[in-house]
């Protein structure tokens, strides 16, 4: 039978219960010599262009996204009112109610 090994324990420091040894492979360390984890080690080396990305990729395509969504704002045939939306779903769907 293999036997468990526990990890230090540091009285001084006010740790004084034993416990059993876990073993977690899906977490990363967050140990670090000059602060930065191994988790931002790991994230600066994925391959970012694999991913896909749906945002704006520069300033002016924000800006150009920002304008047609504060237009389809003002646009009455792209919105209805909550008011509106309840009426024409109770028309067609009367069981709702």
């Amino acid at each position: 039978m293999e036997e468990k090994q526990y990890p230090y324990i540091d009285e001084e420091q006010g740790m004084n219960m034993a416990c059993e040894p876990v073993a977690n492979v899906a977490a990363p360390s967050m140990s670090s010599a000059n602060g930065i984890t191994e988790v931002h080690d790991w994230i600066d080396d994925l391959d970012w262009d694999r991913f896909p990305s749906y945002g704006p990729f520069s300033e002016e395509e924000a800006i150009m996204r920002i304008k047609e969504a504060e237009a389809d704002l003002s646009n009455p045939n792209k919105w209805i009112s909550s008011d509106e939306f309840n009426k024409q779903l109770y028309e067609e769907f009367s069981w709702l109610r």
